[in-house]
């Protein structure tokens, strides 16, 4: 069940700015995960503002690694 999911790692699998706005959806909505690796993502501006709205509704996440994702 994902209702106890407390880290996820997508780092390296090209979820581009889709993917980063689909995630931001699940994260608005999101209880429990505590740390979120998307580094490596080829995530442009586009994504990056999806994943910054959906990080405004989620007090949950601490440790954030978006390295490199080319924001």
């Amino acid at each position: 069940s994902l209702k106890t999911l407390t880290t996820l790692n997508l780092s390296s699998n090209h979820i581009g700015d889709v993917g980063a706005e689909r995630l931001a959806d699940a994260l608005r909505q999101n209880t429990t995960l505590i740390t979120l690796g998307i580094e490596r993502n080829r995530i442009e501006d586009a994504g990056a503002q999806h994943l910054a709205h959906g990080l405004q509704y989620n007090t949950v996440i601490r440790i954030l690694d978006s390295s490199t994702s080319c924001f």
